[in-house]
């Protein structure tokens, strides 16, 4: 198993980042192929009480590495980095993003 994940620190427009994510960006990202499975997370705070280092994280799950890597080649993963990289810069936001198999 392998997966993406993409961690977005907050925006300075939260409700107009969390619009485009859910209503522009999720179904770009319903078109990646082998995609087995996705979640996204909305951080509220620490256990500690204080500020989340993010915002929001989004992760993909794929059966192997090799389907990751033919995911991260297609057109559909282009577009949805293109309006990822339009996102982060409309609203304010910074993006990480990160991939790796299951440890």
């Amino acid at each position: 198993m392998a997966k993406f994940v993409a961690l977005y620190g907050k925006p300075d427009d939260v409700e107009g980042f969390e619009d485009h994510y859910r209503n522009r960006h999720l179904p770009l990202v319903e078109q990646w192929p082998h995609l087995q499975s996705w979640s996204t997370t909305r951080f509220t705070g620490t256990p500690r009480g204080g500020e989340p280092a993010y915002h929001l994280m989004f992760e993909a799950v794929f059966a192997s590495e090799d389907d990751l890597a033919e995911a991260m080649r297609s057109d559909a993963m282009r577009q949805t980095g293109m309006d990822a990289a339009q996102m982060v810069k409309q609203y304010g936001a910074t993006a990480t993003m990160l991939t790796g198999p299951d440890f």
